[in-house]
């Protein structure tokens, strides 16, 4: 065991070697015009995993790009790691070095997501925090459609989206085994949504690539109609849905309930909750016990639990249940009422329970009583 532990140690230590052997150097104004083609930049990202070629749109996204690059080519990206990877989402890196320690950045930009890029499968977008104008380094690639929860709608504090400035031409072999890489719950990567890699993956390098040996990738992707993938997954889930199990059947069966779900939210998971009361108390501090009323459905009506029903309220740890849960009563304050619609993945996926069969949305009405401590 011991013997085990240390060829570990030395082979961590050899990577951290390796990684800090590697350094870009800044790119020659050649260099720089060889990446340029019709108003895109290309770059080639090198991971412990593979590497994979992205296409920059400075035309519509000028302002992202040129951060972007300014990161790349200054070697900001070595040694930082995709620190939350969620399957059925997207993976975000470009900020953290392994340990969730973050380096320091540039200056705040301004959120371009208003370009009509959209955010599809394959597309890399600006991650920030809920402040529209706050990204700096940090990107994500879409590893699934999430036009619905991520697209520009408004300019205003709900609306903004998240800024698409590129896409992965080749290389997406290698978004899927980043994708599928085992995770394990972490609160560093995301106090939300912890999805830390069992096995770190890491950003070796960005540099420019030469369009000149990128002209079958470029020619595969001129003109393609990045939207037709998104009108494939709406066409599959109207299907899935008239088989009677989608999100719109859940919010469909909470307006049954003489509610008003035009007040509801989408969250970045694809969490969809409505508040039939605000709560005026204590909000939820990440850990804490509550204890609250609550009565769960399937799509079709069916109740599957209640405590209500039992006429005995249910007390606990708001980091112990399904995600759903962990993200929507977690941002409740005491004394409120919310309707949730949890997606499969962040529920009881394929698995399913007993009283639940796999895949399922679930719907809950809930009310938090008080935080126990």
């Amino acid at each position: 065991m011991q013997k085990v532990k240390y060829s570990v140690i030395l082979a961590a230590a050899a990577v951290s070697c390796v990684l800090a052997a590697i350094t870009t150097a800044e790119p020659t104004d050649a260099q720089k015009k060889a990446s340029e083609k019709d108003g895109k930049v290309y770059v080639t990202m090198t991971t412990t995993l593979g590497d994979m070629v992205i296409e920059l749109n400075r035309e519509r996204a000028p302002i992202t790009v040129a951060n972007f690059l300014s990161y790349a080519d200054s070697g900001f990206y070595e040694g930082t790691m995709f620190h939350r990877i969620i399957k059925s989402f997207m993976i975000q890196g470009g900020g953290m070095t392994e340990g969730y320690t973050k380096k320091g950045t540039k200056e705040q930009i301004q959120n371009e997501a208003d370009n009509g890029l959209k955010n599809t499968y394959g597309t890399l977008a600006m991650a920030r925090t809920g402040a529209p104008h706050s990204a700096t380094s940090q990107f994500f690639i879409n590893v699934k459609d999430n036009q619905g929860t991520l697209n520009h709608k408004g300019k205003n504090q709900q609306g903004w989206g998240y800024c698409v400035f590129g896409r992965v031409i080749d290389g997406l072999d290698t978004v899927e085994k980043i994708r599928n890489t085992p995770v394990h719950q972490d609160p560093r990567a995301d106090p939300r949504q912890p999805a830390a890699a069992d096995t770190s993956v890491l950003i070796t390098n960005v540099v420019r690539a030469d369009t000149s040996k990128l002209t079958e990738a470029i020619a595969k992707f001129a003109g393609e109609d990045t939207t037709q993938a998104t009108k494939d997954a709406e066409e599959a889930k109207k299907k899935a849905e008239a088989l009677g199990g989608g999100m719109d059947a859940g919010r469909a069966l909470v307006k049954s309930k003489d509610v008003d779900i035009s007040k509801g939210t989408t969250t970045a998971s694809g969490l969809w909750h409505v508040d039939v009361k605000a709560g005026d108390g204590d909000a939820v501090p990440s850990g804490a016990r509550v204890t609250v009323h609550y009565t769960g459905w399937l799509t079709d009506g069916t109740e599957f639990d209640s405590s209500v029903g039992r006429g005995k309220p249910a007390t606990f740890n708001i980091n112990g249940v399904i995600r759903g849960w962990t993200e929507g009563v977690g941002s409740m304050k005491t004394g409120g009422k919310r309707f949730l619609v949890i997606p499969p993945e962040m529920a009881y996926g394929s698995q399913g329970r007993p009283s639940i069969p796999p895949n399922a949305v679930l719907v809950f009405e809930v009310e938090l009583i008080e935080i126990a401590g």
